[in-house]
């Protein structure tokens, strides 16, 4: 089975972008795939320092195992000047390297 992992790229409390992952969620759901949704805002993860393990946040490795054993992902980010949110763009520097 294809395995994707949703991330939510808004801390906001009714964020648009969390509305849609879910929505985008459930389309992949309906063609057979494991969805697994990763909420940053109840993650505890740290600011980036350069750091290749973060043994305080075990949140940290729950993101890159998921994204790791993922087929694929979606990131779902309100936009911003013509680019991502700033917690979005602080993981995919730090736990998305590969991606």
């Amino acid at each position: 089975m294809v395995k994707i992992v949703g991330i939510g790229g808004s801390l906001r409390a009714d964020s648009y972008s969390q509305i849609a992952l879910r929505l985008a969620a459930q389309r992949v759901e309906a063609l057979d795939a494991e969805v697994e949704i990763l909420d940053l805002r109840e993650m505890q993860l740290p600011f980036c320092n350069g750091e290749q393990e973060y043994p305080d946040y075990p949140d940290v490795q729950k993101l890159q195992n998921a994204v790791s054993r993922a087929d694929g992902l979606i990131l779902a980010t309100p936009e911003y000047h013509g680019s991502i949110s700033g917690v979005l763009e602080v993981i995919r520097k730090e736990n998305l390297k590969s991606f």
